[in-house]
């Protein structure tokens, strides 16, 4: 069992914020959203933190398929098997997520910026 202990970027200072499935998708072209992506967003003055997992949706299609799933794999891999629904119903508990950094002197860390200011009032709509 590993060390592991997810904590919550909030816990560092970030502030957690939305972005729109085409806001993502045209400020990332080489990491588009699937239907299977569930996205969350943290920014401050250090950089922008974005964490990917496995949405509602694709949870509950695995849960009913599990059956199927094990006989495919094999009744010799049932732990393995349950171990990674387990995995898949607690992400953060056992870091089975995708994290991203964007450093905060970049391009992109500034077009979030904006888009995050847009959001909150503090500047008006310009094109992004």
């Amino acid at each position: 069992m590993s060390n592991y202990k997810y904590k919550c970027p909030t816990e560092y200072g970030y502030i957690k914020f939305q972005l729109t499935k085409e806001q993502h998708n045209s400020l990332f072209k080489y990491r588009q959203i699937k239907w299977n992506d569930k996205y969350e967003y943290y920014y401050s003055d250090q950089g922008v933190i974005l964490h990917s997992f496995t949405n509602n949706i694709a949870i509950a299609l695995t849960t009913i398929l599990f059956p199927v799933l094990v006989l495919f794999a094999g009744l010799s891999n049932f732990k393995k098997c349950t171990k990674e629904l387990k995995e898949l119903y607690n992400q953060k508990e056992y870091g089975s997520f995708i994290r991203n950094s964007i450093h905060f002197d970049s391009n992109k860390y500034n077009e979030i910026i904006k888009i995050v200011n847009m959001k909150e009032g503090r500047i008006k709509n310009e094109s992004i």
